[in-house]
């Protein structure tokens, strides 16, 4: 669900201008993160048409509840999971929701295997998230115990206790993301792993306040903490990264102080990030970053269910800048970036080469569009 450039978008994933006063916004989120606010009546608030496009157009992407990636021809089981959660925060697409799930279920050793005889960390801990979200049973899911998988993946070694570890041959590929899906679905599940898991998983969150993506690539060194890292190289800001980790620990019962202070730092750090015009990079340290719908809709979308209104508001007005308007052949869309939006050809034709890159943005873009109706902050579905 990421995307670095122009030229990838997914491990992802995204305005006119700031404005000066919505229903919700209150001064006090100027000195301090808002609190995440409970559903109230105001979720049933009509959504905006923006929004309700953007919906629209994910759900055509699917088929028989999977996004197929003409360009290579397979099936793309991580980006249908983009969607279906996309689609599920907006709420009221339920039946499309569990077409993505229920085809899901017939492609669990596809999906966690990757063709392989091991497991991708990541791939299982997502997909029993997933699980878990969208109200199904975890442990067995197509047939399969996605927690036992997952607790078999989590390391034991005392420097890394808690790490999650792919058994898939050749390099492990885990990350903070995987990390944070692990700590959701264990954590609902019950499971003594989910302790270690998240402790772990707060280790990857700097003094500044954002999550890394990558973890510490030395898995028997001593200290694998986000501090302990180099922040020009594995260590550095991510956007995205802390985003997602923010959306899976919002689905965590019960918070620990622990967590909720990890949540109120990553909310003021993204609060941060955002440029005046309401957008946001993907990674704030390199040199010349480009505004993109996956990160501005990550931290919108996050922002936007930790109630701050303002912030969340200035992200939906830069997406919606950026998203194909109604009455064209691709409605709905979000563009990656200005760029890509003003690259759209006259005929309004997404070319398969290009099409990945628009449904990640789309997916990550979606939920964020809903702060466009400042009733919707901080209530909207999850």
């Amino acid at each position: 669900m990421r995307s670095r450039h122009p030229g990838t978008a997914l491990a992802t994933v995204l305005a006119a201008a700031l404005l000066a006063v919505t229903a919700c916004g209150t001064a006090e989120q100027d000195e301090q993160p808002a609190e995440p606010r409970e559903p109230q009546a105001e979720q049933q608030v009509e959504q905006p048409a923006e929004a309700a496009l953007a919906a629209d157009w994910l759900t055509a992407q699917l088929s028989d509840g999977l996004v197929r990636n003409e360009q290579y021809d397979f099936d793309d089981h991580g980006l249908s999971i983009d969607v279906a959660l996309a689609l599920r925060a907006q709420g009221g697409h339920e039946a499309v929701v569990q077409e993505v799930a229920g085809a899901l279920e017939g492609a669990v050793e596809e999906y966690t295997t990757g063709g392989t005889e091991g497991l991708y960390s990541g791939a299982v801990a997502k997909l029993a998230s997933f699980a878990v979200q969208v109200g199904d049973d975890p442990t067995s899911f197509g047939g399969t115990d996605l927690v036992e998988r997952l607790e078999g993946l989590v390391s034991t070694r005392p420097v890394s206790a808690g790490r999650l570890q792919d058994s898939a041959p050749g390099t492990d590929v885990a990350n903070t993301i995987g990390q944070a899906f692990g700590a959701h679905a264990l954590e609902a599940a019950g499971s003594p792993a989910a302790a270690p898991v998240t402790a772990y998983l707060l280790d990857q969150q700097c003094a500044g306040g954002w999550f890394r993506l990558l973890l510490t690539e030395d898995p028997t060194a001593r200290d694998q903490s986000c501090d302990a890292g180099d922040l020009e190289g594995r260590s550095a800001p991510d956007t995205d990264a802390t985003a997602l980790v923010v959306l899976a620990l919002l689905e965590v019962d019960d918070p620990s102080v622990e967590v909720t202070e990890a949540l109120q730092r990553a909310q003021a750090w993204l609060g941060e990030q955002q440029a005046a015009d309401g957008s946001l990079v993907a990674e704030p340290g390199a040199p010349d970053p480009v505004p993109s719908s996956n990160s501005t809709g990550l931290a919108g979308w996050v922002l936007g269910r930790l109630g701050a209104c303002d912030e969340a508001a200035a992200a939906a007005q830069w997406l919606a800048a950026v998203q194909v308007p109604e009455g064209e052949r691709a409605a709905g869309a979000v563009a990656y970036s200005l760029e890509a939006f003003e690259s759209l050809p006259a005929s309004g034709r997404i070319v398969v080469p290009e099409r990945d890159q628009w449904r990640r943005a789309t997916a990550q873009a979606a939920p964020a569009l809903q702060h466009l109706q400042p009733e919707r902050c901080g209530s909207a579905s999850p």
